[in-house]
């Protein structure tokens, strides 16, 4: 059969006008004006239908002719440029119109086979119903024996993953084999040991799993070195998952997820994150994530105490080989905790991590599963590291210590030259925290602590782990002063919880809540009681105010013959504070006020302290040096004599100068003091209270100069107010020194006017029989008064300031003896020698002290003239003047009175006199020791 679309040659003739003709329509068409060739020829009709003539006509024939022409001319052009090109297209078409027909032909025949075939099978369509039934069941039938060989070794295969920490592997086939055995193998009798067998192992070995996962959660995470690749474990955890409850391939087929979390041929405790992701995704295809998630909560307590005991022995351990084995050493704590922040930072990361799968475990989870958060891991650990300190920082110790913290309020410098009644049954406070929060109790406020601390914990209270561990080993002494070693590293875990739990502007981790409650309301409280409780060693003891700083203390500090211990300590305490600046600085405005503050109370403490002893309970009575220290003429005159100015480091203008100014003080003081008595407490009694003075003046001088220094350290730290108010009690420190020297001066002016003057008053030296040898005892308890006095300064002055109290005695004594001599009533010959020795024995008495002849002294013999009273008018005295003597010294007198003065009364009014001294007697010596308690407080 011809191809109707073959091509031969160009011809010529009518065939070729005729393609000629067609093609110059076509160009028509192309050459015009783009219009549809139909369009054209209907154009074309309808003008020569509707031309009136046949010129017309003939003219659009012989165009039209015209245009094919050029048409059929063009077209002949493009046949003979492309001939080649139409002639393979033609051929080409010829080709594909054969291979249809053939293809049509062939359908056919199919057609026709299939359906010979259809008939064929439908004549034998039981026969194939049978074979394909019984090959479906014989392939089940191979199906279920391999599942059973499977189920078979499924219990070794699960323990070998088991052991090799393949855990995915083996919660999988797990769940798979029991799958088969819930299945089509459940009444296959032969199984039921190995379906208990693993059911058994499904109902437990969620617990294993939970408990490595704590494992690595608490103990290999800190030991990891791939934090790295947390991320990267991550976006594994993303793969496509699946439902718990998909139906696998069969037993021992595993998943993409499975093979790609779990690689069988490496070790999982090389990758801690990755061994996580693993245990969360087979605790989660086991339905075990709320057991895992409570187990986490009420288990996190133990873990995290468990690893607080196992650092605090490796820091222990590490200790027992440091050649400084100093169980105080406060830096093992600083490196027990730096230790414990590291490992704290490992955890969080872990449960980080645990969280993250869990979120995308649970997602799909209905109803949701309420997860923890990072934020109950924080303040788990917050809970348990406060607890630590608690124990560390001593803080029940402190609590129980600071509630013997007594308060009072303390004098001031104005009013220390005014009379002033002082409290004895207060003591005086240390520092002053008005509107502290120690409004309630210590014991309230530890509570209230403590409860906190329960509200933060998860899962309840705190394990006695951590607190058997504490209890039986410790990496140093607990001392709050510890925080001062720790505090930069605490601080700076603190700034990384609240960075790493995202707090809000302004809110605070609990921690951080803590350490500030600490700080400021405990170990300053507990600071306050350590420095009142150094106070207290220095002054409650039998002789509070004698106590001074050892010698080798007063060798590191200078040249100063005796110091306070108070003062020592106020020093240190200051310079302490000043270190409390440095080490926490967070608190650096609030140490040096605390340090002004100090300093403050400490002026007023020495003002209580010199109150003490020179100022009694009652208004009416005083001790006369204070008041007249207290006299502007007797200041004035005394700060202007030269023996003042040679004092305090001067030079005089001569020797008579000084000579002069005892002279002119010897008569100035007898005029003043006219021939008045002492009365009860004139006197500081204890002559050792008198050195506690001398030792006072020592102390604020020495203090003065400490606390120019600690001005100057604390310039770039103090605000100008502080620095002025520092400079201001450096003045009222020196003030005060210069009030002590003028006390003593002249106390023992006024010493030597209350033992003399009373021999003159009322008495008789009508001395009959054979003339005693001996002189009196008042002048012995005067020369031993004295020599008690220089014993006492001796040792706590500078040599210019014990020359200034001591030198110019010899003119007082001379003056009081001659002036009281008008006194006298009845002196016998015998009373006149013994006076006589009385004055020779003072004398020898000042020599011994001064170096110096003292020509004025046969006065001394008024000295005994209380021992010539009636037995009622000594009781008044004593009474009157308060207590010089020991009580059996007392007792001797009465009882020498009533030996001498017959007619005074029978043994019962002795004995009732005797018993009503004793009783006055122990009276003022409560008093007298309040006043030292006093005096005690002041000199600090």
């Amino acid at each position: 059969m011809s191809n109707p679309f073959d091509l031969a040659q160009p011809s010529t003739g009518s065939n070729r006008r005729s393609a000629s003709s067609g093609k110059s329509m076509a160009g028509v068409g192309r050459a015009g004006f783009i219009r549809d060739p139909s369009g054209l020829l209907m154009s074309i009709i309808r003008t020569l239908a509707s031309s009136k003539d046949g010129h017309q006509r003939e003219y659009e024939k012989e165009r039209l002719e015209e245009a094919f022409g050029e048409n059929d001319e063009k077209l002949d052009e493009l046949v003979a440029d492309n001939y080649e090109e139409l002639a393979v297209s033609i051929k080409q078409f010829g080709k594909i119109g054969d291979r249809i027909s053939d293809s049509r032909q062939r359908i056919k025949r199919v057609k026709e086979s299939l359906q010979q075939c259809k008939s064929l099978l439908y004549c034998r369509q039981d026969e194939l119903r049978k074979l394909w039934i019984e090959g479906v069941e014989h392939k089940k039938v191979l199906f279920l024996l391999g599942q059973i060989e499977l189920v078979k070794e499924a219990p070794q295969a699960i323990d070998g993953f088991l052991r090799k920490k393949h855990y995915l592997h083996a919660t999988e086939l797990l769940r798979q084999t029991l799958r088969a055995l819930s299945g089509e193998l459940m009444k296959v009798e032969a199984l039921q040991d190995i379906r208990n067998e693993l059911i058994s192992k499904k109902l437990s070995v969620h617990d294993g799993f939970i408990n490595e996962l704590h494992r690595q959660i608490y103990t290999n995470s800190i030991n990891s070195k791939k934090k790295e690749n947390r991320s990267m474990e991550r976006s594994k955890v993303k793969v496509e998952r699946r439902s718990s409850t998909d139906e696998d391939g069969g037993i021992g087929k595993f998943d993409d997820r499975v093979l790609q979390l779990e690689q069988l041929d490496l070790d999982p405790d090389e990758d801690p994150f990755k061994l996580m992701t693993v245990l969360v995704e087979s605790l989660a295809r086991l339905q075990r994530i709320p057991e895992l998630i409570e187990a986490t909560k009420t288990r996190m307590d133990r873990h995290i105490n468990a690893l607080i005991t196992h650092t605090t022995v490796e820091v222990t351990d590490l200790a027992f080989h440091d050649e400084n084995k100093e169980s105080e050493n406060p830096k093992r704590l600083l490196q027990l905790l730096t230790s414990l922040f590291d490992k704290f930072h490992c955890i969080v990361a872990a449960h980080s991590h645990v969280l993250s799968v869990l979120r995308e475990v649970v997602s799909e989870v209905k109803p949701p599963i309420v997860l923890y958060d990072i934020e109950a891991v924080w303040a788990k650990i917050q809970s348990v590291i406060e607890i630590l300190l608690h124990e560390y920082l001593d803080a029940d110790n402190v609590a129980a210590s600071s509630q013997q913290l007594g308060f009072s309020e303390g004098g001031s410098l104005s009013s220390h030259f005014t009379r002033k009644k002082v409290s004895r049954q207060r003591v005086a406070k240390l520092f002053r925290f008005d509107g502290s929060s120690h409004a309630i109790s210590m014991n309230n406020y530890l509570r209230e602590q403590r409860a906190q601390r329960r509200t933060h914990s998860i899962g309840g209270g705190t394990s006695p782990l951590l607190d058997h561990a504490l209890s039986t080993q410790k990496v140093c002494k607990p001392n709050p002063r510890n925080i001062t070693v720790i505090f930069g590293p605490l601080k700076k875990f603190i700034s990384e919880i609240e960075t790493g739990s995202a707090y809000s502007s302004g809110k605070k981790c609990s921690l951080h809540d803590y350490i500030t409650d600490y700080v400021q309301d405990v170990f300053i409280r507990q600071i306050q009681y350590e420095l009142k409780k150094d106070f207290d060693a220095a002054m409650k003891v039998t002789d509070p105010l004698k106590l001074s700083a050892d010698q080798s203390t007063l060798k590191s500090l200078g040249s100063y013959k005796s110091l306070l211990q108070s003062t020592v300590v106020a020093d240190q305490c200051m310079w302490f504070l000043y270190d409390l600046t440095c080490s926490l600085d967070s608190y650096h405005d609030h140490f040096l006020t605390m340090a002004c503050s100090l300093l403050q109370e400490y002026k007023e403490m020495s003002i209580q302290s010199y109150r003490g002893v020179v100022q009694p309970e009652s208004e009416d009575q005083q001790i006369v040096s204070a008041s007249w220290v207290r006299d502007a003429d007797v200041n004035d005159m005394l700060r202007n004599l030269d023996n003042w100015k040679v004092a305090y480091g001067g030079k005089a203008q001569n020797l008579h100068s000084v000579d002069d100014n005892f002279t002119q003080e010897a008569r100035f003081f007898l005029e003043k003091f006219g021939d008045e008595s002492l009365g009860k407490n004139s006197l500081v009694e204890d002559h050792s209270d008198l050195k506690a003075i001398a030792s006072l003046h020592e102390s604020l001088e020495w203090m003065t100069s400490r606390l120019h220094k600690f001005i100057s350290s604390i310039k770039k730290y103090a605000p100008p107010d502080t620095m002025q108010m520092l400079q201001n009690l450096a003045q009222d420190y020196k003030r005060m020194s210069e009030i002590c020297l003028l006390c003593l001066h002249i106390e023992l002016r006024l010493l030597c006017f209350y033992h003399l003057a009373p021999m003159f008053k009322n008495n008789s030296y009508d001395i009959r029989g054979v003339d005693s040898m001996e002189h009196d005892f008042q002048i012995t308890k005067l020369t031993k008064d004295i020599a008690s006095v220089d014993e006492n300064l001796s040792g706590a002055l500078q040599q210019e300031k014990y020359n200034y109290i001591f030198e110019g005695l010899g003119h007082q004594t001379a003056a009081i003896l001659i002036h009281g001599a008008k006194h006298i009533k009845r002196i016998s010959p015998s009373g006149v020698k013994k006076m006589c020795r009385n004055v020779f024995t003072l004398q020898q008495s000042l020599t011994n002290i001064t170096s110096s002849r003292e020509s004025h002294l046969d006065e001394a013999r008024q000295y005994y003239e209380m021992m010539y009273l009636m037995p009622d008018d000594l009781q008044a005295q004593v009474v009157e003047q308060g207590v010089r003597y020991q009580t059996e010294d007392y007792v001797e007198a009465l009882n020498l009175l009533h030996r001498s003065k017959p007619g005074s009364g029978n043994e019962q009014t002795q004995s009732a006199r005797v018993q009503r001294l004793r009783a006055i007697v122990t009276e003022q010596t409560f008093k007298k020791e309040h006043a030292d308690e006093m005096q005690r407080l002041y000199e600090i």
